[in-house]
């Protein structure tokens, strides 16, 4: 994933690192429990359930260490900071929702990358063998 901010491109990667030095896995496995849960698909959906502020602490923290295997940023505040100028720099007509960017950064995290052949191993169905009486 490429995240644009003032013309410059950011690539966003997961690495072990961030696995083994947070606990992001298990904040956005809560989050998107959250937000099954409660059929959460818009901002609004988040701002109603009074859950904007975790789901910005989630955000920024996804950004940070996403950014650490190609572009570190020093601390969270810095990736904050790229975050307000993405937001800022959005084109007129385009509302860069906070919904899509975690489902982006979720995606990155989950689904490309070595996390993907993990879970997609302990997520395939084990053959089981059924013995029946007779």
């Amino acid at each position: 994933m490429v995240l644009t901010v003032n013309g410059k491109n950011y690539k966003i990667r997961f690495g072990y690192n961030c696995f083994c030095d947070s606990d992001i896995f298990d904040q956005v496995k809560a989050m998107l429990k959250l937000m099954q849960g409660e059929k959460v698909e818009t901002d609004d959906d988040m701002a109603n359930l009074g859950k904007v502020r975790d789901l910005f602490l989630v955000i920024r923290e996804l950004v940070y260490l996403g950014l650490q295997k190609d572009n570190p940023v020093a601390d969270l505040r810095e990736a904050g900071d790229l975050l307000d100028d993405y937001r800022d720099e959005a084109p007129e007509g385009e509302k860069r929702s906070l919904m899509d960017l975690f489902t982006e950064l979720t995606d990155e995290l989950v689904n490309e990358g070595f996390l993907s052949d993990m879970l997609g191993e302990t997520e395939k169905p084990q053959k089981r063998t059924r013995t029946t009486k007779k």
